[in-house]
């Protein structure tokens, strides 16, 4: 089963901008929470190291001699309860003196459609059919279904490199349409809560910076993720059901361990999987933990990033308190 669906909506902007230039989706939300799914304990000791700090959405942090800062870990969803969590986070921003999202904004329409028309024109490959050479004949029908399933066309698909066909098909159909309609997600509402109250806003990271780390999953790699997803077509919904679930529980970090063990992988499918983890946590956490540890030592920082970011050996929680920093659990 993908990690792939609860990655993308913990931590990532662009690809739901470029879905909603694709095609039409359906609105069909629903899947199967997992969080007692058999052999979880043995997966939760094997991830023991990206499971440190796992319980926890908001941090405080103390620095010397300066106001405390606030660490929260966001989602990109717009569910009701997810965005209830959120407002309860941005009590914090009455007497924060900037805000850092991944992204900063908010972003209005008009941005959000240039990320997505520059992650298209990065994945276009008009002179090339990109599924030759890398998806074997067995998983090209069920794909193609995949793909023309959730509404996008085939014939364009096969000219789209598989980074994003394997992104795309993973974004659950509800939360494409749900923001399409203009509906709020956690970010845009906490960068709009800091506008509205006067407070600067600021970006971790840049689009283009988001963008390369999508772009650098090696076509085989994302083969191995669309004939997966192929295979199991309902799974990213349970996954995106699960990780909702976990988030209002406070704990999204276990959702790595429940899809370890989640369905059935092959050798190449879960190498995939984890290379795909690696990308999109590993460097960007040292990255956002650089940029961000100025803010707190100026004190009175409130900072949202998707919350896989704070959790594990490798976490902005830890590197925080590597940086000196006390950090605590609030919620």
């Amino acid at each position: 089963m993908s990690r792939l669906a609860s990655l993308v909506g913990v931590l990532l902007l662009a690809s739901s901008t470029a879905a909603s230039a694709l095609g039409d989706r359906r609105e069909s939300c629903g899947g199967v929470i997992l969080t007692h799914v058999e052999g979880l304990a043995a997966a939760e000791a094997k991830r023991a190291d990206d499971l440190v700090n796992a319980d926890g959405l908001l941090w405080r942090i103390d620095a010397p001699r300066v106001a405390p800062s606030y660490l929260y870990g966001a989602i990109r969803s717009t569910d009701d309860s997810v965005l209830e969590i959120a407002r309860r986070a941005a009590r914090q921003i009455d007497a924060a003196k900037v805000v850092a999202t991944e992204l900063g904004g908010p972003l209005d329409s008009i941005e959000k459609a240039n990320i997505g028309a520059k992650m298209l024109a990065r994945a276009l490959d008009r002179g090339h059919d990109t599924f030759d050479g890398v998806v074997v004949a067995a998983d090209r029908e069920p794909i193609e279904k995949l793909i023309a399933d959730r509404g996008y066309p085939v014939e364009l698909a096969h000219h789209l490199k598989l980074w994003l066909l394997a992104i795309l098909t993973s974004i659950p159909s509800c939360e494409t349409e749900r923001e399409a309609q203009g509906l709020p997600e956690v970010d845009q509402f906490l960068a709009q809560t800091a506008v509205d109250r006067g407070i600067k806003v600021l970006g971790l990271e840049t689009p283009e910076e988001q963008l390369d780390a999508l772009s650098a999953i090696r076509p085989e790699e994302a083969a191995a993720l669309l004939a997966l997803a192929a295979r199991e077509p309902g799974a990213n919904e349970d996954v995106y059901a699960t990780l909702l679930e976990l988030y209002r529980q406070g704990r999204p970090a276990e959702i790595l361990p429940i899809t370890d063990v989640a369905g059935e992988m092959n050798a190449a499918e879960r190498a995939a999987e984890d290379e795909f983890t690696r990308r999109l946590l590993g460097g960007r956490n040292a990255v956002m933990a650089e940029r961000a540890s100025p803010l707190i030592r100026a004190g009175g920082a409130f900072i949202a990033v998707g919350a896989l970011h704070l959790s594990g050996k490798d976490g902005l929680v830890e590197r925080f308190r590597a940086a000196g920093f006390k950090v605590t659990k609030v919620w």
